[in-house]
């Protein structure tokens, strides 16, 4: 028999809040963390605006958390770090105690330390002859390309003995990480797995390359509100970072413990489209399949869902390709679903994106508060689904949805549904 799996702790480290009640209540607030950026403008990047953490301090946190020797390391490694220890301090494993050869982490990154590559390529380079300069730079340089570095050096700290793993899917990664983890303890393998995903991409090749293909927001009007998710004037996402780690759990482990359970993992779909990199082509057939995959392996029906937290880019095919496939999913009844987008807020910071939103969407089970999508504010004829524009909604949800996709044709659903007893 299939185990049942549940979520018993949340670390978060995002620009609105490095806490979890501080994430949640300025998710409420409808506030948008997009910003200028000078260096942006200054190296002709056609986007002018990316979403970073101010407030970042590594030295107090890795005093606080017991990281020794690790101040050279790339800026998603120390991200990832501290949203997991801030998850294991939440769970109380440490407290309660556990099985070392139960637990195991999985880590999702999409380009990991590309920005540790580009300032060590810019430091050897000499302006002069064009050439590199070989000389020694440290471990650092390695492991910033390791992606599987976060999840070795969290499973050492807590001495986790399962699985030790990462994978990197792009934006769907938070997802996956998580899909991953409610596998392997649904199926017996581990009883506790820490699903951690990080990103920290704001770096001159990131710029440049998402550029190129017309991916970043290139929307006018005042700097906090140029991610615009279903917005008739959309133009692009803006680039963000963040990192978010989540401790799942079998349920049964989490009562003998009597930990505290923010929901429960109900099921877990990805698939390809097969078609194209980048481009979403057709009528949102491929997410579509997996959701009404997903929807059948939870067990729901289409009225059960009352909440879906939307990949809502803010591109012009992404917000659409999603809508028909809400539409295609749900028919009539999409219409009586609350979505909204995460990123409108907060940018999109790739692998991490969605396990912002899996965040939110517990955060939506403890208040019965879905948050907006900020800067809605002309209708996309095409995109006329409820999506919660501009202020949250109180609504109780029971049961809630995300949804990602990524380049290379990926798509995840994850379904989640409040702790039930009586089950």
């Amino acid at each position: 028999m299939d185990k049942r799996v549940v979520i018993t702790g949340i670390g978060v480290v995002s620009a609105n809040g490095l806490d979890t009640e501080t994430y949640w209540k300025n998710l409420f607030s409808g506030k948008s963390y997009v910003a200028y950026d000078e260096h942006m403008n200054a190296i002709g990047a056609k986007s002018k605006v990316n979403c970073k953490i101010n407030d970042f301090n590594w030295e107090m946190l890795s005093k606080k958390y017991g990281y020794k020797n690790l101040e050279d390391e790339a800026r998603f490694i120390k991200l990832s770090l501290i949203s997991g220890s801030k998850a294991i301090e939440d769970s109380g494993l440490e407290e309660t105690g556990y099985n070392e050869n139960d637990c195991g982490v999985v880590f999702a990154s999409a380009i990991g330390g590309t920005p540790t590559f580009e300032r060590v390529y810019k430091n050897l380079l000499d302006k002069e002859t064009g050439l590199l300069k070989y000389k020694p730079i440290g471990n650092y340089f390695y492991n910033a390309g390791m992606l599987s570095y976060p999840a070795c050096i969290l499973g050492e700290k807590y001495g986790f003995r399962n699985i030790c793993t990462a994978i990197s899917t792009g934006c769907t990664g938070g997802i996956d990480a998580l899909g991953m983890a409610f596998d392997l303890i649904k199926n017996g393998k581990a009883k506790v797995i820490m699903a951690n995903a990080s990103e920290a991409p704001l770096a001159d090749i990131t710029y440049a390359t998402l550029d190129s293909i017309g991916a970043l927001c290139t929307a006018e009007g005042p700097y906090a509100t140029r991610s615009r998710p279903f917005d008739l004037t959309r133009a692009g996402f803006v680039i963000g970072e963040g990192a978010g780690a989540i401790i799942v759990e079998e349920l049964e482990h989490a009562l003998e413990r009597k930990a505290h359970i923010y929901g429960e993992v109900l099921a877990y779909e990805s698939g390809n489209n097969a078609r194209h990199m980048t481009d979403l082509t057709g009528e949102g057939e491929a997410l579509t399949k997996l959701i009404l995959s997903a929807m059948k392996h939870a067990g729901l029906t289409n009225e059960q869902i009352e909440y879906i937290n939307a990949h809502g880019s803010s591109t012009k095919q992404n917000d659409l390709y999603e809508t028909l496939a809400f539409k295609n999913a749900f028919g009539e009844g999409a219409y009586k679903i609350n979505i909204s987008s995460t990123k409108s807020m907060l940018g999109h910071s790739l692998a991490s994106a969605s396990m912002m939103g899996i965040i939110a969407i517990l955060g939506s089970f403890k208040y019965n508060i879905i948050h907006p999508t900020a800067n809605l504010q002309n209708k996309d004829p095409e995109c006329d689904l409820n999506y919660t524009p501009n202020i949250s909604q109180n609504r109780i949800v029971n049961n809630a949805m995300i949804t990602a996709s990524g380049f290379g044709g990926i798509h995840s659903v994850g379904i989640f549904g409040k702790y039930r007893k009586d089950i």
